[in-house]
């Protein structure tokens, strides 16, 4: 590895960012797949999510959808975030990509289990604005903490959610497993 290359890479490891979360939540995959894919309702429930809307028509689920989101946690700042689906496969799994203040991919797929459903969230992302980018060598820790609440108050607000949409009364609305790895 030349001098170069090892500079670009000691960037990039201060610039990407990748995670991965598991959680289990007790209920069928069909009703966790509609929650999931209705973004514009995620406001309702997610604390900390601002959806501008979707800037198209087209269905929820199919590639091509458009979504604008303004993401803010406890540290004072925002991000504004622009998803374009890129892939779904109904009640299994769902892909977009990623524009904006942050730049790549997530992917969250989703599958029955004796407990209810289990789902794996992966996020790929790299710094796109200069101010973040700057810091990102210094903060780094603080804006991946940041995520890793925001997450959280998703999935507790998730939870809940169901659990009052559930006609059935033996839907817990408890946080499911929910685990946070920080990828390097």
């Amino acid at each position: 590895m030349g001098q170069t290359d090892r500079v670009v890479s000691w960037v990039n490891q201060w610039l990407r960012y990748r995670f991965k979360e598991e959680w289990m939540v007790e209920a069928p995959v069909e009703q966790v797949w509609d929650k999931m894919v209705h973004v514009d309702e995620w406001p309702q429930w997610w604390k900390g999510l601002e959806v501008k809307g979707s800037v198209d028509d087209l269905p929820v689920v199919m590639a091509g959808k458009r979504y604008k989101t303004r993401w803010k946690g406890h540290l004072p700042y925002h991000l504004d975030i622009h998803a374009v689906i890129r892939e779904t496969t109904p009640h299994a799994s769902i892909s977009a990509d990623i524009h904006g203040d942050i730049e790549g991919t997530c992917t969250c797929r989703i599958q029955a289990n004796r407990q209810g459903t289990r789902g794996i969230f992966a996020l790929d992302v790299r710094t796109a604005t200069p101010w973040m980018t700057l810091l990102s060598p210094f903060l780094k820790g603080y804006f991946s903490k940041n995520h890793n609440q925001l997450m959280a108050k998703g999935m507790q607000g998730f939870t809940h959610s169901l659990a009052r949409e559930t006609p059935c009364s033996n839907l817990k609305a408890k946080q499911g497993t929910h685990i946070f790895f920080p990828m390097p």
